[in-house]
């Protein structure tokens, strides 16, 4: 996981297209507040291994973050995969993960989008 990613792997995004919705697959790489940068999912389009600068790339502030959520019954994903939602300020993603991995992908994002406020010595 170089490059201080805090997870790495594929995701699929949902998207509108002129007749109805494809799934198109991603490099994903997660990365969490570091001093010059946010925390974010990047999502790179490309080649089967996420390279840097090559094809399109969709960046996910974190910061923006207002829910993630399973997606439920409400999306068909991809074959061996599940869906699950990320709500921003400005949009709704819908995502899928490989099954097995879905719940890492989740708990991950979680963890840099809802950090919990630093605890405070009250003695």
């Amino acid at each position: 996981m170089g490059d201080g990613a805090v997870k790495q792997g594929f995701l699929y995004l949902q998207q509108q297209q002129t007749f109805g919705k494809k799934w198109r697959r991603f490099g994903a790489s997660l990365y969490g507040e570091s001093d010059c940068a946010l925390a974010r999912l990047e999502l790179q389009e490309g080649p089967e291994k996420p390279r840097r600068g090559e094809g399109a790339r969709k960046v996910i502030r974190l910061s923006d973050c207002l829910r993630v959520a399973e997606a439920g019954g409400e999306a068909s994903s991809p074959r061996d995969t599940s869906a699950f939602l990320l709500e921003t300020k400005e949009r709704l993603y819908l995502l899928a993960a490989p099954a097995a991995e879905r719940g890492d992908w989740v708990q991950a994002i979680c963890l840099l989008a809802f950090p919990l406020p630093p605890t405070r010595n009250l003695l």
